[in-house]
């Protein structure tokens, strides 16, 4: 995973809830960590990958940063896009237990990194 990122990242860990972050970077291979035994590699990348796809095409104009949310029965999915591109999402459960201000604080943190 990126340097920057994967420190941004493991650096607030451990978040109540969140099952899964991913970073993708144009022209790049996503980079999955799975955080919950439960769920399946190919298939939570596949879904976080199509997500970030999603979420490049909201911003086209890549002017300017935005975060994004796909609310699920079980999970959320929180995008944060880069103007470079690069791409921040993250799996948490919906649940009340979910430390979610933790998760906006990461992804608002990511679309403040100086370069990746």
């Amino acid at each position: 995973m990126n340097q920057a990122v994967g420190h941004l990242v493991s650096s607030r860990l451990p978040i109540a809830g969140l099952a899964a972050y991913g970073f993708h970077l144009a022209r790049q291979a996503p980079e999955i960590q799975l955080l919950s035994l439960s769920l399946y590699p190919t298939s939570t990348e596949q879904m976080l990958s199509r997500l970030v796809r999603g979420a490049q095409e909201l911003l086209p104009s890549r002017e300017h940063p935005a975060q994004y949310c796909w609310t699920f029965e079980c999970h959320r999915v929180y995008v944060a896009a880069r103007t470079d591109g690069g791409c921040l999402a993250m799996l948490v459960e919906n649940n009340s237990r979910a430390q979610l201000s933790r998760v906006q604080d990461t992804l608002q943190a990511f679309l403040e990194l100086p370069e990746l």
